[in-house]
């Protein structure tokens, strides 16, 4: 367990375990997931509503799709 962590993240549904995930890739930090359930097994409506975001701007179409390409290679780039 770490001691000390570059970044804290809260909530390890879909949204934070990802989160958490790339933060320690992409940036190199040490970070600590939090939460009470095991990873990945809840999600909160407000992590599901940002779908509903989706024609609201050009950026949230732009993160969405992001997201969504992510989402589609994520087992095979974590294993």
């Amino acid at each position: 367990m770490l001691k000390q962590a570059d970044a804290i993240v809260v909530g390890a549904g879909g949204l934070g375990a990802a989160c958490a995930y790339y933060l320690a890739k992409q940036n190199g930090l040490r970070v600590a997931l939090l939460d009470q359930h095991g990873i990945g097994s809840q999600t909160s409506p407000r992590a599901a509503g940002m779908v509903s975001c989706l024609r609201k701007s050009e950026v949230m179409i732009t993160l969405i799709r992001d997201a969504c390409e992510k989402i589609e290679h994520f087992t095979e780039e974590t294993g």
